[in-house]
This record gives structure tokens, C-alpha cells and sequence, in this order.
């Protein structure tokens, strides 16, 4: 690990981490290891003092959050530092990840420079949903993980995001308030059509 004066001369104020799936053991798939050791790079090379893991208990077998299996992972078998990782468990996807880490966890990041860990076939959406949420006073760059997105890929990413446009059309970026109230309002996974209303 970087020693922790390295982290006076961060590139970023924290990597966000997100995830994709797990077993009802908590066990991560490849695709989320993935993502973790990528942005495990960014801290042990001192780019960043703070890992950010989102995601939550998703499974109906399960009560374990995969933000917490994140946690788990980074610590138990990457050896990171349990006081450069927390967790955010009320995002239940994407948009959530912005949402709730710009509203709970920002404040704590003691600067605006962001770097988000995905999947490389998940990094433009996953630019633009947190360049919106954050707002113009944050930096957000990705980091991606795995293979190159495949044609498949790329038509559900478009879709997804196009869901996204619509949903928050009209909203200011940055407008954390606007952005959580129309989350709760309009969301399918939190205004109560799928999951419990946020």
C-alpha cells in the first residue's frame, strides 16, 4: 500500500466502486472483482486515499448488501486499509450510485475529483448519469474493467440511457434535491412500482 502522505498529491478525492452481482453468500462474480481491483490500482499506486463501495442487499435470498461483500473483498483478499473503504447501501443501480453517494458521502470526500470504477462497456452511461448527478462543480472520470462492450451490450446501454434522459429531463445538473425527488418520483426501483419507495 501507498504510504499515506502519497495521498497529499491524489489525483482523485475518492474512486467509487460499482457493483454488479454476487451469490447469496456474498460471494462476488468476476465482473465486480473486476471493477474492485481496478480501482484498488488507484489507491495503491496514491491516486486516491478513499475506496467508495455501492450497492444493496438485492438478492431475495439473501441479506447480505453487495456493497459490503465489496468491502469484504477489498480488505480480506486485496489487503486495503478497512479504514480507506465504506460502503453505500441504499443504491439499488446506476443512478442510485450517483444519487446517494453525491447526497450521503460527498461531503466527506474533501474534494470534487471523482473517479467511478465499472466495466468498460458500462463507462460512457456511467459518465454521463454521474456528470449529471454530481453537477458542474465536481471532475468525474471513469475507470473501466473487462472486455470491450459487444454489440449487445451497446444497444442496452443506449436504451438505458435514453430511460435516464427521460426520466430526469428538465432537472439542473447538480440539483441534488430536484435529482432525488424526481428519483423517488418517476424511478421504477424507487418510487415503489418494483422495489420499496426510497
Amino acid at each position: 500500500m501507498s504510504n499515506p502522505e502519497d495521498f497529499t498529491r491524489a489525483r482523485y478525492d475518492a474512486v467509487i466502486v460499482l457493483a454488479n452481482l454476487m451469490d447469496a453468500e456474498g460471494n462476488l462474480n468476476d465482473e465486480t472483482r473486476a471493477r474492485i481491483d481496478v480501482a484498488i490500482e488507484a489507491i495503491e499506486t496514491g491516486q486516491a486515499p478513499l475506496l467508495v463501495m455501492c450497492g444493496w442487499d438485492y438478492r431475495d435470498d439473501s441479506d447480505i448488501c453487495i456493497a459490503d461483500a465489496m468491502r469484504s473483498y477489498a480488505i480480506e483478499h486485496r489487503n486495503v486499509d478497512a479504514s480507506r473503504v465504506i460502503v453505500e447501501i441504499a443504491s439499488r443501480d446506476t443512478v442510485g450510485d450517483a444519487v446517494f453517494t453525491r447526497r450521503n458521502l460527498a461531503a466527506t470526500f474533501g474534494g470534487p475529483r471523482i473517479l467511478v470504477a465499472t466495466s468498460h462497456y458500462h463507462a460512457a452511461r456511467t459518465l454521463e448519469i454521474f456528470t449529471f448527478v454530481y453537477g458542474p462543480s465536481f471532475h468525474i472520470e471513469i475507470t473501466g474493467a473487462g472486455d470491450s462492450a459487444t454489440a449487445s451490450q451497446l444497444t442496452s446501454e443506449a436504451r438505458s440511457l435514453d430511460a435516464f434522459r427521460t426520466t430526469f429531463a428538465g432537472v439542473k445538473p447538480g440539483d441534488t434535491d430536484a435529482i432525488f425527488e424526481r428519483l423517488r418520483e418517476r424511478h421504477p426501483f424507487y418510487n415503489g412500482d418494483v422495489y420499496p419507495r426510497a
